[in-house]
Protein backbone atom coordinates (compact mmCIF):
# COMPACT_ATOMS: atom_id res chain seq x y z
CA UNK A 1 0.00 0.00 0.00
CA UNK A 2 2.56 2.43 0.82
CA UNK A 3 4.35 2.14 -2.79
CA UNK A 4 1.03 3.02 -4.15
CA UNK A 5 0.96 6.39 -1.91
CA UNK A 6 2.04 9.26 -3.68
CA UNK A 7 2.93 12.51 -1.79
CA UNK A 8 0.79 15.54 -2.34
CA UNK A 9 0.31 19.10 -0.93
CA UNK A 10 -2.79 21.29 -0.15
CA UNK A 11 -2.09 25.02 -1.47
CA UNK A 12 -4.47 27.99 -0.65
CA UNK A 13 -4.33 29.93 -4.16
CA UNK A 14 -5.53 33.74 -3.66
CA UNK A 15 -6.66 35.19 -6.74
CA UNK A 16 -6.97 39.66 -6.43
CA UNK A 17 -10.71 39.99 -5.80
CA UNK A 18 -11.77 36.09 -5.83
CA UNK A 19 -11.80 34.07 -2.79
CA UNK A 20 -9.18 31.85 -1.59
CA UNK A 21 -9.15 28.02 -3.42
CA UNK A 22 -7.86 24.91 -2.35
CA UNK A 23 -5.32 23.08 -4.55
CA UNK A 24 -4.15 19.97 -3.82
CA UNK A 25 -0.89 19.49 -6.16
CA UNK A 26 2.47 17.08 -6.36
CA UNK A 27 5.02 18.87 -4.58
CA UNK A 28 6.81 20.75 -7.69
CA UNK A 29 10.28 20.16 -8.84
CA UNK A 30 10.84 23.02 -10.84
CA UNK A 31 9.04 26.61 -10.75
CA UNK A 32 7.41 26.33 -14.00
CA UNK A 33 6.08 22.93 -13.03
CA UNK A 34 4.49 25.20 -10.02
CA UNK A 35 2.67 27.54 -11.98
CA UNK A 36 1.38 25.14 -14.34
CA UNK A 37 -0.25 23.20 -12.04
CA UNK A 38 -1.86 25.87 -10.09
CA UNK A 39 -3.44 27.24 -13.43
CA UNK A 40 -1.12 30.44 -12.99
CA UNK A 41 -0.12 32.39 -15.89
CA UNK A 42 3.83 32.65 -15.67
CA UNK A 43 3.98 36.50 -16.35
CA UNK A 44 2.09 36.66 -13.13
CA UNK A 45 4.09 36.58 -9.39
CA UNK A 46 3.34 34.24 -6.71
CA UNK A 47 3.45 35.81 -2.89
CA UNK A 48 3.74 33.58 0.33
CA UNK A 49 4.09 34.74 3.86
CA UNK A 50 7.93 34.18 5.03
CA UNK A 51 7.44 31.81 8.62
CA UNK A 52 9.78 33.97 10.78
CA UNK A 53 9.51 37.37 9.82
CA UNK A 54 6.04 37.31 8.78
CA UNK A 55 6.46 39.17 5.78
CA UNK A 56 5.32 38.60 2.34
CA UNK A 57 7.95 37.74 -0.42
CA UNK A 58 8.10 36.55 -3.88
CA UNK A 59 8.30 32.90 -4.82
CA UNK A 60 11.42 32.20 -6.73
CA UNK A 61 12.21 28.47 -6.38
CA UNK A 62 9.64 25.68 -5.49
CA UNK A 63 12.01 25.27 -1.95
CA UNK A 64 10.50 28.41 -0.91
CA UNK A 65 6.82 26.99 -0.31
CA UNK A 66 5.28 24.06 1.46
CA UNK A 67 2.89 21.91 2.36
CA UNK A 68 -0.10 23.77 3.45
CA UNK A 69 1.17 27.32 2.24
CA UNK A 70 -0.82 30.02 1.43
CA UNK A 71 0.00 31.69 -1.75
CA UNK A 72 -1.19 35.11 -2.90
CA UNK A 73 -1.39 35.68 -7.39
CA UNK A 74 -0.04 39.00 -8.19
CA UNK A 75 -1.19 40.35 -11.60
CA UNK A 76 0.98 42.79 -12.83
CA UNK A 77 -0.38 45.91 -14.57
CA UNK A 78 0.15 46.58 -17.92
CA UNK A 79 1.31 49.40 -19.61
CA UNK A 80 1.97 50.46 -23.40
CA UNK A 81 3.56 53.91 -24.79
CA UNK A 82 1.40 56.06 -27.90
CA UNK A 83 2.46 59.10 -29.83
CA UNK A 84 0.40 61.29 -31.59
CA UNK A 85 2.00 63.09 -34.11
CA UNK A 86 3.67 66.00 -33.98
CA UNK A 87 2.70 66.50 -30.67
CA UNK A 88 2.47 63.35 -28.31
CA UNK A 89 5.31 61.33 -27.86
CA UNK A 90 5.83 58.20 -25.59
CA UNK A 91 3.23 59.07 -23.42
CA UNK A 92 2.36 55.87 -21.02
CA UNK A 93 -1.08 53.89 -21.20
CA UNK A 94 -1.37 52.04 -18.17
CA UNK A 95 -4.27 49.32 -17.02
CA UNK A 96 -4.61 46.23 -14.70
CA UNK A 97 -5.99 42.60 -15.06
CA UNK A 98 -9.44 42.91 -15.62
CA UNK A 99 -9.63 45.84 -17.56
CA UNK A 100 -11.60 45.54 -21.20
CA UNK A 101 -10.63 46.55 -24.60
CA UNK A 102 -13.34 49.18 -24.76
CA UNK A 103 -11.93 50.39 -21.41
CA UNK A 104 -8.63 50.43 -22.89
CA UNK A 105 -9.22 52.41 -26.12
CA UNK A 106 -10.97 54.76 -23.55
CA UNK A 107 -7.77 55.32 -21.82
CA UNK A 108 -5.96 55.46 -25.43
CA UNK A 109 -8.17 57.88 -26.87
CA UNK A 110 -7.90 60.43 -23.88
CA UNK A 111 -4.33 59.85 -23.48
CA UNK A 112 -4.00 61.04 -27.15
CA UNK A 113 -6.44 63.82 -27.12
CA UNK A 114 -9.64 62.67 -28.28
CA UNK A 115 -12.52 62.48 -27.14
CA UNK A 116 -13.54 59.38 -24.83
CA UNK A 117 -16.07 57.73 -27.36
CA UNK A 118 -13.41 58.11 -30.70
CA UNK A 119 -12.68 54.99 -32.17
CA UNK A 120 -8.53 54.62 -32.30
CA UNK A 121 -6.37 52.89 -34.75
CA UNK A 122 -2.66 51.47 -33.49
CA UNK A 123 0.22 51.01 -35.56
CA UNK A 124 3.55 49.50 -35.55
CA UNK A 125 4.74 51.00 -37.69
CA UNK A 126 3.27 50.15 -41.32
CA UNK A 127 1.22 47.38 -39.39
CA UNK A 128 -2.71 47.92 -37.70
CA UNK A 129 -2.54 46.67 -34.78
CA UNK A 130 -5.58 44.22 -33.27
CA UNK A 131 -6.61 46.49 -29.96
CA UNK A 132 -6.40 43.35 -27.00
CA UNK A 133 -5.70 43.08 -23.97
CA UNK A 134 -3.00 41.13 -23.97
CA UNK A 135 -0.40 43.52 -26.03
CA UNK A 136 2.94 43.01 -25.08
CA UNK A 137 4.34 45.04 -22.23
CA UNK A 138 6.27 48.74 -22.99
CA UNK A 139 5.70 48.36 -26.80
CA UNK A 140 5.56 51.61 -28.78
CA UNK A 141 2.95 52.40 -31.31
CA UNK A 142 1.36 55.29 -33.07
CA UNK A 143 -2.35 56.19 -32.35
CA UNK A 144 -4.87 58.15 -35.11
CA UNK A 145 -8.44 58.50 -34.88
CA UNK A 146 -10.64 55.93 -37.06
CA UNK A 147 -13.59 55.72 -38.52
CA UNK A 148 -14.71 52.64 -36.80
CA UNK A 149 -12.71 50.75 -33.95
CA UNK A 150 -10.38 48.20 -34.97
CA UNK A 151 -12.57 46.05 -33.04
CA UNK A 152 -15.46 46.43 -34.61
CA UNK A 153 -13.52 46.09 -37.68
CA UNK A 154 -12.03 42.29 -36.56
CA UNK A 155 -13.70 40.43 -34.69
CA UNK A 156 -12.85 39.28 -31.01
CA UNK A 157 -12.09 35.59 -30.01
CA UNK A 158 -14.87 35.74 -28.29
CA UNK A 159 -17.13 36.67 -31.75
CA UNK A 160 -16.19 33.50 -33.38
CA UNK A 161 -17.40 31.43 -30.66
CA UNK A 162 -14.08 30.56 -29.01
CA UNK A 163 -12.18 30.72 -25.57
CA UNK A 164 -9.66 32.33 -24.28
CA UNK A 165 -7.86 28.89 -24.74
CA UNK A 166 -7.15 27.41 -27.95
CA UNK A 167 -10.35 25.90 -29.33
CA UNK A 168 -11.63 24.57 -32.32
CA UNK A 169 -14.84 25.58 -34.93
CA UNK A 170 -15.70 22.72 -37.18
CA UNK A 171 -16.65 23.46 -41.22
CA UNK A 172 -20.46 23.93 -40.24
CA UNK A 173 -19.10 27.08 -37.89
CA UNK A 174 -16.78 28.16 -41.09
CA UNK A 175 -19.94 29.79 -42.91
CA UNK A 176 -20.42 32.31 -40.21
CA UNK A 177 -16.82 32.63 -39.49
CA UNK A 178 -16.85 35.37 -42.00
CA UNK A 179 -15.92 36.46 -46.01
CA UNK A 180 -15.35 39.15 -47.85
CA UNK A 181 -18.11 41.70 -48.74
CA UNK A 182 -20.98 40.75 -51.78
CA UNK A 183 -19.65 43.99 -53.01
CA UNK A 184 -15.98 42.57 -53.44
CA UNK A 185 -16.93 39.05 -54.47
CA UNK A 186 -18.90 40.94 -57.24
CA UNK A 187 -16.10 42.98 -58.46
CA UNK A 188 -13.53 40.09 -58.42
CA UNK A 189 -16.47 37.86 -60.20
CA UNK A 190 -16.63 40.77 -62.92
CA UNK A 191 -12.99 40.66 -63.59
CA UNK A 192 -11.18 39.70 -66.48
CA UNK A 193 -7.78 39.20 -67.86
CA UNK A 194 -6.55 38.04 -70.93
CA UNK A 195 -5.06 34.44 -70.88
CA UNK A 196 -1.41 34.13 -70.11
CA UNK A 197 1.80 32.64 -71.76
CA UNK A 198 4.77 32.59 -71.37
CA UNK A 199 7.12 35.63 -72.91
CA UNK A 200 10.75 35.27 -73.70
CA UNK A 201 12.74 38.26 -72.79
CA UNK A 202 13.45 41.12 -74.82
CA UNK A 203 16.62 42.19 -76.62
CA UNK A 204 16.67 45.19 -73.99
CA UNK A 205 16.75 42.57 -71.55
CA UNK A 206 13.33 43.65 -70.21
CA UNK A 207 10.43 41.06 -69.41
CA UNK A 208 7.07 41.58 -70.18
CA UNK A 209 4.45 41.38 -67.98
CA UNK A 210 2.04 38.30 -67.51
CA UNK A 211 -1.67 38.67 -66.72
CA UNK A 212 -2.36 42.21 -67.31
CA UNK A 213 -3.53 44.20 -64.44
CA UNK A 214 -6.67 42.35 -63.36
CA UNK A 215 -7.01 39.66 -60.94
CA UNK A 216 -7.33 36.60 -63.26
CA UNK A 217 -11.10 35.00 -64.02
CA UNK A 218 -11.00 31.42 -61.66
CA UNK A 219 -13.10 29.40 -59.31
CA UNK A 220 -13.86 31.19 -55.91
CA UNK A 221 -14.67 28.76 -53.29
CA UNK A 222 -17.43 29.65 -50.55
CA UNK A 223 -15.88 30.35 -47.34
CA UNK A 224 -17.15 26.74 -46.59
CA UNK A 225 -16.41 24.95 -49.46
CA UNK A 226 -12.69 23.60 -48.56
CA UNK A 227 -12.40 25.49 -44.72
CA UNK A 228 -12.46 22.19 -42.53
CA UNK A 229 -11.54 23.71 -39.72
CA UNK A 230 -10.83 27.14 -37.74
CA UNK A 231 -7.88 27.20 -35.15
CA UNK A 232 -9.03 30.06 -32.57
CA UNK A 233 -7.47 31.02 -29.08
CA UNK A 234 -4.79 34.02 -29.53
CA UNK A 235 -5.99 37.22 -28.47
CA UNK A 236 -4.36 39.15 -30.89
CA UNK A 237 -3.68 38.84 -34.64
CA UNK A 238 -1.63 35.41 -35.64
CA UNK A 239 1.49 36.73 -37.73
CA UNK A 240 3.51 33.47 -38.33
CA UNK A 241 2.98 29.58 -38.99
CA UNK A 242 5.47 26.75 -38.45
CA UNK A 243 4.43 22.68 -39.13
CA UNK A 244 6.95 20.33 -38.13
CA UNK A 245 6.46 16.63 -37.43
CA UNK A 246 2.80 16.04 -36.52
CA UNK A 247 3.05 19.56 -34.57
CA UNK A 248 1.81 22.97 -35.72
CA UNK A 249 2.96 25.96 -34.25
CA UNK A 250 1.48 29.48 -34.18
CA UNK A 251 2.83 33.02 -33.43
CA UNK A 252 0.93 36.17 -32.44
CA UNK A 253 0.43 39.87 -31.64
CA UNK A 254 -0.06 38.72 -28.32
CA UNK A 255 3.00 37.55 -27.63
CA UNK A 256 2.40 33.92 -26.95
CA UNK A 257 3.46 30.91 -29.46
CA UNK A 258 0.49 28.24 -29.44
CA UNK A 259 0.82 24.26 -30.23
CA UNK A 260 -1.45 22.10 -31.76
CA UNK A 261 -1.43 18.73 -32.44
CA UNK A 262 -2.06 17.86 -36.55
CA UNK A 263 -3.75 14.57 -36.07
CA UNK A 264 -6.92 16.23 -34.66
CA UNK A 265 -6.52 19.90 -34.67
CA UNK A 266 -6.52 20.27 -31.38
CA UNK A 267 -4.80 22.92 -28.97
CA UNK A 268 -2.14 21.58 -26.92
CA UNK A 269 -0.33 24.63 -25.11
CA UNK A 270 1.32 27.47 -25.25
CA UNK A 271 4.86 29.21 -25.25
CA UNK A 272 5.60 32.51 -23.42
CA UNK A 273 8.57 34.59 -23.45
CA UNK A 274 8.93 37.26 -25.85
CA UNK A 275 7.44 40.32 -24.72
CA UNK A 276 6.82 41.55 -28.38
CA UNK A 277 4.73 40.35 -31.33
CA UNK A 278 6.16 36.95 -32.65
CA UNK A 279 6.63 37.73 -35.98
CA UNK A 280 8.37 34.58 -37.58
CA UNK A 281 8.95 30.91 -36.86
CA UNK A 282 10.86 28.04 -38.74
CA UNK A 283 11.36 24.25 -36.84
CA UNK A 284 13.86 21.57 -37.42
CA UNK A 285 12.83 17.86 -36.93
CA UNK A 286 16.45 16.23 -36.97
CA UNK A 287 17.89 19.26 -35.11
CA UNK A 288 14.61 18.63 -32.36
CA UNK A 289 14.37 22.56 -32.45
CA UNK A 290 12.19 25.83 -32.96
CA UNK A 291 13.62 29.50 -33.73
CA UNK A 292 10.95 32.42 -32.93
CA UNK A 293 11.58 35.92 -34.31
CA UNK A 294 9.78 38.60 -32.12
CA UNK A 295 9.59 42.50 -32.12
CA UNK A 296 11.33 42.55 -28.97
CA UNK A 297 14.73 41.89 -30.97
CA UNK A 298 15.67 38.76 -29.54
CA UNK A 299 15.16 35.28 -31.06
CA UNK A 300 14.21 31.96 -29.09
CA UNK A 301 15.90 28.56 -29.56
CA UNK A 302 12.87 26.53 -27.88
CA UNK A 303 13.43 22.24 -27.27
CA UNK A 304 10.61 20.53 -29.27
CA UNK A 305 11.39 17.64 -26.54
CA UNK A 306 10.80 19.56 -23.57
CA UNK A 307 9.26 23.06 -25.01
CA UNK A 308 11.10 24.77 -23.12
CA UNK A 309 13.32 27.77 -23.84
CA UNK A 310 17.02 26.53 -24.97
CA UNK A 311 18.81 29.96 -25.83
CA UNK A 312 17.76 33.44 -26.44
CA UNK A 313 19.75 34.75 -28.75
CA UNK A 314 20.28 38.43 -28.58
CA UNK A 315 21.95 41.38 -30.99
CA UNK A 316 19.37 42.60 -33.49
CA UNK A 317 18.64 46.48 -32.70
CA UNK A 318 15.28 46.39 -34.70
CA UNK A 319 12.31 43.39 -34.45
CA UNK A 320 13.40 39.58 -35.89
CA UNK A 321 11.15 39.67 -39.10
CA UNK A 322 12.32 36.32 -40.41
CA UNK A 323 14.42 33.48 -39.33
CA UNK A 324 15.70 30.02 -41.31
CA UNK A 325 17.24 26.87 -39.82
CA UNK A 326 19.80 25.76 -42.81
CA UNK A 327 19.24 21.91 -42.77
CA UNK A 328 22.28 19.95 -42.60
CA UNK A 329 24.12 22.39 -40.89
CA UNK A 330 24.13 24.00 -37.33
CA UNK A 331 23.09 27.09 -38.98
CA UNK A 332 20.24 29.85 -38.48
CA UNK A 333 19.84 32.90 -40.23
CA UNK A 334 17.66 35.84 -39.37
CA UNK A 335 16.55 38.85 -41.08
CA UNK A 336 15.75 41.86 -38.88
CA UNK A 337 14.09 45.46 -39.23
CA UNK A 338 17.51 47.13 -38.84
CA UNK A 339 18.60 46.33 -42.39
CA UNK A 340 20.92 43.04 -41.20
CA UNK A 341 21.02 39.57 -42.02
CA UNK A 342 22.35 37.64 -38.90
CA UNK A 343 24.33 33.96 -39.05
CA UNK A 344 23.94 32.03 -35.64
CA UNK A 345 25.92 28.50 -34.75
CA UNK A 346 23.13 26.72 -33.39
CA UNK A 347 25.41 24.42 -31.73
CA UNK A 348 27.67 27.35 -29.71
CA UNK A 349 24.85 29.40 -29.98
CA UNK A 350 27.39 32.11 -31.53
CA UNK A 351 26.71 34.91 -33.59
CA UNK A 352 29.28 33.81 -36.65
CA UNK A 353 28.48 36.41 -39.10
CA UNK A 354 26.81 39.58 -39.22
CA UNK A 355 25.89 41.21 -43.01
CA UNK A 356 24.60 45.08 -41.64
CA UNK A 357 23.05 46.82 -44.13
CA UNK A 358 22.60 43.73 -46.38
CA UNK A 359 19.60 45.39 -47.41
CA UNK A 360 18.42 49.21 -48.04
CA UNK A 361 15.56 48.43 -45.90
CA UNK A 362 13.71 46.01 -42.89
CA UNK A 363 14.46 42.48 -44.06
CA UNK A 364 11.21 40.36 -44.50
CA UNK A 365 12.03 36.99 -45.79
CA UNK A 366 14.97 34.40 -46.30
CA UNK A 367 14.61 31.50 -48.04
CA UNK A 368 16.77 29.05 -49.42
CA UNK A 369 16.99 26.72 -52.87
CA UNK A 370 20.29 24.86 -52.75
CA UNK A 371 23.48 24.07 -50.37
CA UNK A 372 24.98 26.78 -50.60
CA UNK A 373 22.64 29.72 -51.19
CA UNK A 374 19.92 31.85 -49.52
CA UNK A 375 17.60 34.45 -50.99
CA UNK A 376 16.21 37.36 -49.08
CA UNK A 377 14.21 40.20 -50.23
CA UNK A 378 13.52 43.30 -48.19
CA UNK A 379 11.48 46.49 -48.17
CA UNK A 380 14.31 47.71 -50.33
CA UNK A 381 12.44 46.43 -52.96
CA UNK A 382 15.38 43.94 -53.70
CA UNK A 383 15.71 40.42 -54.04
CA UNK A 384 19.76 39.29 -53.28
CA UNK A 385 21.18 35.62 -53.20
CA UNK A 386 23.76 35.12 -50.69
CA UNK A 387 26.67 33.07 -50.72
CA UNK A 388 26.67 30.85 -48.00
CA UNK A 389 30.40 29.70 -47.59
CA UNK A 390 31.34 33.42 -47.55
CA UNK A 391 28.46 35.18 -46.72
CA UNK A 392 28.66 37.48 -49.64
CA UNK A 393 26.51 38.59 -52.05
CA UNK A 394 26.13 36.65 -55.26
CA UNK A 395 23.40 38.21 -57.24
CA UNK A 396 20.83 40.67 -56.77
CA UNK A 397 18.10 40.30 -58.73
CA UNK A 398 16.61 42.46 -61.78
CA UNK A 399 14.10 43.43 -62.14
CA UNK A 400 13.21 44.68 -59.11
CA UNK A 401 9.70 44.55 -57.21
CA UNK A 402 8.16 47.81 -57.31
CA UNK A 403 7.38 47.87 -53.87
CA UNK A 404 8.65 45.64 -50.93
CA UNK A 405 9.54 42.06 -51.12
CA UNK A 406 7.31 39.87 -47.97
CA UNK A 407 7.94 36.47 -48.92
CA UNK A 408 9.88 33.81 -50.86
CA UNK A 409 8.30 30.36 -51.85
CA UNK A 410 10.93 28.02 -53.62
CA UNK A 411 9.63 24.82 -55.99
CA UNK A 412 13.08 22.68 -55.68
CA UNK A 413 11.21 19.99 -57.55
CA UNK A 414 10.97 22.24 -60.72
CA UNK A 415 14.11 25.01 -60.57
CA UNK A 416 12.10 27.91 -59.74
CA UNK A 417 11.09 30.01 -56.76
CA UNK A 418 8.50 32.98 -56.56
CA UNK A 419 8.60 35.99 -54.54
CA UNK A 420 5.83 38.09 -53.45
CA UNK A 421 5.59 41.78 -53.42
CA UNK A 422 3.82 44.65 -51.89
CA UNK A 423 3.08 45.96 -55.20
CA UNK A 424 0.28 43.10 -55.36
CA UNK A 425 2.80 41.13 -58.02
CA UNK A 426 4.16 37.35 -57.80
CA UNK A 427 7.30 37.10 -59.91
CA UNK A 428 9.06 33.29 -60.84
CA UNK A 429 12.55 32.87 -61.19
CA UNK A 430 14.77 30.40 -62.52
CA UNK A 431 17.38 28.87 -59.69
CA UNK A 432 20.04 27.85 -61.75
CA UNK A 433 19.94 31.08 -63.76
CA UNK A 434 18.58 32.97 -61.14
CA UNK A 435 16.46 35.16 -63.77
CA UNK A 436 13.06 36.54 -63.79
CA UNK A 437 10.73 33.90 -65.57
CA UNK A 438 7.47 35.28 -64.95
CA UNK A 439 5.63 38.28 -63.83
CA UNK A 440 2.09 38.50 -62.73
CA UNK A 441 0.54 42.18 -62.11
CA UNK A 442 -2.13 43.38 -60.16
CA UNK A 443 -2.94 39.74 -58.75
CA UNK A 444 -4.69 40.74 -55.35
CA UNK A 445 -6.76 43.99 -53.96
CA UNK A 446 -3.63 44.71 -51.40
CA UNK A 447 -0.31 43.87 -50.53
CA UNK A 448 1.09 39.99 -50.81
CA UNK A 449 1.89 39.21 -47.56
CA UNK A 450 2.47 35.46 -47.48
CA UNK A 451 3.64 32.60 -50.38
CA UNK A 452 3.58 29.23 -50.03
CA UNK A 453 4.53 25.57 -52.16
CA UNK A 454 1.85 23.16 -51.53
CA UNK A 455 4.15 19.56 -50.77
CA UNK A 456 4.32 17.94 -54.34
CA UNK A 457 6.07 21.67 -55.69
CA UNK A 458 2.82 21.71 -57.82
CA UNK A 459 0.86 24.77 -56.84
CA UNK A 460 1.70 27.74 -55.48
CA UNK A 461 -0.90 29.69 -52.55
CA UNK A 462 -0.49 33.51 -51.69
CA UNK A 463 -2.10 35.40 -48.93
CA UNK A 464 -2.95 39.20 -48.75
CA UNK A 465 -3.48 42.15 -46.67
CA UNK A 466 -7.22 41.76 -48.76
CA UNK A 467 -8.13 38.93 -46.63
CA UNK A 468 -7.67 36.45 -49.82
CA UNK A 469 -5.77 33.46 -50.23
CA UNK A 470 -5.44 32.63 -54.12
CA UNK A 471 -4.29 29.33 -55.86
CA UNK A 472 -1.86 29.58 -58.42
CA UNK A 473 -1.06 26.16 -61.13
CA UNK A 474 2.28 26.50 -62.39
CA UNK A 475 2.00 28.55 -65.20
CA UNK A 476 0.81 30.90 -62.58
CA UNK A 477 -2.74 31.06 -64.10
CA UNK A 478 -5.65 31.30 -60.40
CA UNK A 479 -7.27 27.75 -59.86
CA UNK A 480 -9.74 29.14 -57.45
CA UNK A 481 -9.63 32.21 -54.65
CA UNK A 482 -10.39 31.10 -51.00
CA UNK A 483 -12.72 33.28 -48.94
CA UNK A 484 -13.46 33.76 -45.38
CA UNK A 485 -10.95 35.77 -43.21
CA UNK A 486 -12.49 38.88 -41.65
CA UNK A 487 -8.77 40.26 -41.76
CA UNK A 488 -5.57 40.58 -43.62
CA UNK A 489 -4.05 37.36 -44.12
CA UNK A 490 -0.53 37.07 -42.61
CA UNK A 491 1.23 33.15 -43.50
CA UNK A 492 0.71 30.24 -44.84
CA UNK A 493 1.86 26.74 -44.38
CA UNK A 494 0.96 23.45 -46.38
CA UNK A 495 0.87 20.27 -44.54
CA UNK A 496 0.21 16.98 -46.22
CA UNK A 497 -3.52 17.64 -48.00
CA UNK A 498 -4.05 20.90 -45.66
CA UNK A 499 -3.88 24.56 -46.10
CA UNK A 500 -3.29 26.67 -42.94
CA UNK A 501 -3.71 30.34 -43.31
CA UNK A 502 -3.53 32.34 -40.77
CA UNK A 503 -4.67 36.63 -39.92
CA UNK A 504 -5.79 39.37 -38.21
CA UNK A 505 -9.00 38.17 -37.21
CA UNK A 506 -6.85 36.20 -34.55
CA UNK A 507 -7.57 32.79 -36.36
CA UNK A 508 -6.30 30.10 -38.73
CA UNK A 509 -8.03 28.94 -40.98
CA UNK A 510 -7.42 25.18 -42.59
CA UNK A 511 -8.29 24.18 -46.02
CA UNK A 512 -8.69 21.02 -48.18
CA UNK A 513 -6.13 21.01 -51.02
CA UNK A 514 -5.96 18.14 -52.65
CA UNK A 515 -8.13 18.69 -55.30
CA UNK A 516 -5.53 21.11 -56.78
CA UNK A 517 -3.01 18.15 -57.00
Amino acid sequence: MSGDFRESWQLTLVQPNQDAVKKQVAPPQTLDELYSSLGVDVGHGLLTMHPAHQQMYVVERPDQIHDGATLHVHVPKKRIFISVPPNIKHKAVVWYAGATASQIERSIAKAAGFEPAAPVELRDGEDVVVLSTSLPNDIHLEVSQAKRSLRSATPSTASIGVSARGKLLSSASCASAGSVSSKLRKERQSEKSPPRQRSPRSRSGTLPSVGGSTTPTAHQSAPEEHCVHILAGHTGSVLCLCAVGDILFTGSQDSIIMIWDLNNLQYIGNLPGHRGFVKCLHASYAKKVLCSGSQDRSIRVWSLETFSTVKTLLGHTGGVNTVLILEGTDVLVSGSEDRSIRVWDLATFEAVACLEQAHLGGIFALDRFSSLQVVSGARDRSLKVWDTSTWSVHRTLHPPHYDGVTSIAVAGKHGKFYSGSRDRSIKEWDVHSLTNTMHTLHVHGDWIQSLCMSPSDDVLFSGSKDGIVKVWDGELQCQDVLQGHKGPVTALAAVGNRLFSASHDRAVRVWRIEQYG
